[in-house]
């Protein structure tokens, strides 16, 4: 009979960190039985389904951002219990052998359920946490004696981890990629698509959510940059905007009109078809501060450079693969020059980056997360 893994995940959304919480269960389907926790309905949600993956909506599990003081203690004290005594519940009722906790704010709540009902814990760390209460008490959670083993993305992400006790759970694996999709884009559709000039332009492009996290206006600034210096360039943006930030994504398009960006950008919202998207693009930028990007990491396998912020798991990932260049993460100068220099040495960045997605490979990644939950299991 095969053993049953309750996944905690607190986006219903499909973004980076899904992506890979789907493929996980992708990987482990023939050996393992999957019943997820996710806030609402939506894409994820959607994808459950097609899975035929039992799920259970838990509510919003988010904490709202700009909040400061007792009350966002308050809040989080709430959003704990409540989140608590649905993970009990869960694991009662599916009959879980193993807690997933891949979703940021589960992981100390995954840590709590498993020590109640002495169940063994696995979290996957996708983020560099910038907040110090929140660090701080991963590394409390980190300790308890339920939370056998610690995935971290990058080594980065894994050094947060600071406490003795935690420190020794943590293995830095990196997240495997695709590589057959990305490789097999077809330029053409989205050339046709957005009326693409690749004998004149360069086409610049940004994967990910419209949040203020991504640093989209400094990629508008970088661009901005290179129009003035009399470059011909297109900016793509590939992403949707939660309901939370839809007055930011408004501000986007405000801010590309004042930089005279109008008619060189194109915000095409959440696509199915991103390996196109990178096989028409000339170059991926990634100006946020990231565990590690799944983003990167696909431009990599679709042959297309990358520059990156000097930040983090993104810039260790860069010096990892040789598949592009870092920048100063305060000047939008500095990422437009880097920008034309990968563009115009490309053949030896895409070299680097292709042979680096190729050793990344999903077998690789499947045989090292079956030996993880196996060895978990017989703890």
């Amino acid at each position: 009979m095969k053993k049953k893994i309750l996944v905690w995940e607190t986006l219903g959304i499909v973004s980076g960190g899904q992506k890979m919480t789907l493929a996980v269960m992708d990987m482990l389907a023939e050996e393992y039985d999957f019943h997820c926790l996710i806030p609402t309905e939506g894409a994820l949600a959607e994808e459950l389904k097609k899975r035929n993956i039992s799920y259970t909506l838990l509510g919003d599990q988010t904490m709202p951002t700009g909040v400061k003081g007792k009350s966002v203690i308050f809040r989080y004290a709430l959003l704990t219990m409540k989140a608590v005594f649905a993970g009990l519940k869960a694991v009662r009722k599916e009959k879980a052998d193993i807690i997933y906790a891949p979703g940021p704010a589960a992981l100390p709540w995954s840590g709590i359920v498993g020590l109640l009902k002495h169940k063994p814990v696995v979290w996957h760390l996708h983020h560099v946490f910038l907040d110090g209460a929140t660090k701080k008490l991963l590394n409390l959670c980190s300790g308890f004696k339920a939370v056998k083993k610690i995935i971290a993305v990058s080594a980065c992400v894994g050094d947060q981890m600071e406490k003795p006790k935690g420190k020794a759970k943590v293995e830095v694996i990196y997240n495997p990629v695709d590589f057959e999709r990305f490789s097999s884009g077809n330029a053409k559709k989205i050339i046709d698509e957005l009326k693409l000039n690749k004998e004149e332009e360069k086409i610049i492009t940004h994967i990910g959510l419209l949040q203020p996290t991504k640093r989209q206006p400094f990629v508008l600034e970088m661009l901005a940059n290179l129009v003035a210096e009399g470059h011909c360039i297109r900016g793509l943006f590939v992403g949707r905007a939660r309901d939370e930030d839809a007055a930011y994504a408004n501000n986007l398009k405000k801010q590309a009109a004042e930089l005279g960006l109008a008619e060189k950008v194109h915000f095409l919202g959440q696509r199915s078809d991103v390996p196109d998207i990178l096989a028409a693009s000339d170059l991926v930028i990634v100006p946020s501060i990231e565990g590690l990007s799944l983003a990167a990491m696909e431009a990599e396998a679709a042959s297309v450079p990358v520059i990156a912020c000097d930040k983090a798991g993104v810039c260790e990932l860069i010096e990892m693969s040789g598949g592009g260049c870092t920048f100063d993460s305060d000047s939008a100068k500095d990422a437009a020059e880097k920008a034309l220099l990968v563009i115009e040495n490309k053949a030896q960045y895409i070299e680097n980056g292709v042979q680096f997605a190729r050793n990344c490979s999903y077998d690789s990644y499947k045989n090292h997360a079956l030996e993880l939950f196996e060895n978990v299991v017989e703890k």
